[in-house]
């Protein structure tokens, strides 16, 4: 059940200052092939920017050779703190996420469509994926989720035909432990997110949502464990693109 929380106070504003200069910019990432082929990238709360530049190189090193299609949603510029928590936004963005696959499998019947997403861009991919009607995903990824624990991710890994993988780490503790236990995540749930504590998953979903917790290794690739060490590039090309590309061969 959704529990309703305003973000507010001057803790929040410095957070805000603090997203936005990590992940605004100008984006450096190359060419985009024109395939069947689709990866949806669905960003956190500040939108694209440069920040995402080293996850998506990184995923081209790997070999994911779809079209990269990045979601746009919510709130732009400085009012993206409204991103965060307003269930009118996240329906809009849910709407739309799933509004593009549909329209994507209907042009590219015989295209494969994956979504990779970070943040609280992870609570609209789960969102969309269970809205009646979204094309089904083949292989999901959610990095660093600003979600509770507890959503029912069930009901959106019923629509992915391959797997959903989810990525998480206990030293994410700034953005998914404590802003998200004083203000609320995604699904306005005072707690610490699963991106922090990984989701609250059914025996029978094991195999179909596979849990990846924080590993030491991690940090050999960029990845410091923190809400944007899932961005690395190293850690793209090394971790990331070889489950994208597992996927692509089941």
């Amino acid at each position: 059940m959704r529990r309703h929380t305003k973000p507010g106070g001057g803790l929040s504003c410095l957070l805000t200052v603090l997203v936005g200069v990590l992940l605004t910019g100008c984006a450096n990432r190359g060419a985009n092939p024109q395939t069947n082929d689709v990866l949806f990238f669905v960003p956190g709360v500040a939108g694209d920017g440069g920040g995402y530049d080293g996850l998506i190189r990184g995923l081209r090193k790997g070999g994911v050779s779809a079209h990269i299609e990045v979601v746009g949603w919510g709130a732009p510029g400085p009012l993206f703190v409204m991103n965060f928590q307003d269930e009118g936004i996240h329906r809009g963005a849910e709407e739309k996420l799933a509004k593009l696959m549909t329209d994507w499998r209907a042009a590219h019947p015989g295209g494969r469509i994956d979504v990779i997403a970070h943040s609280a861009g992870c609570g609209v991919t789960l969102g969309a994926l269970r809205r009646a009607g979204t094309p089904a995903a083949r292989t999901v990824v959610l990095l660093n989720p600003s979600v509770s624990p507890g959503y029912p991710i069930g009901e959106a890994a019923a629509n992915v035909t391959g797997v959903m993988h989810v990525f998480h780490s206990d030293r994410d503790t700034f953005f998914l432990a404590w802003r998200t236990s004083t203000f609320g995540t995604y699904d306005n749930v005072k707690t610490k997110a699963a991106g922090n504590v990984g989701f609250e998953v059914a025996e029978s979903l094991k195999g179909k949502v596979v849990q990846h917790a924080r590993e030491e290794s991690w940090a050999e690739e960029g990845n410091d464990g923190s809400h944007f060490g899932t961005l690395a590039e190293e850690f793209a090309e090394q971790t990331i693109a070889p489950v994208l590309q597992a996927g692509s061969n089941e």
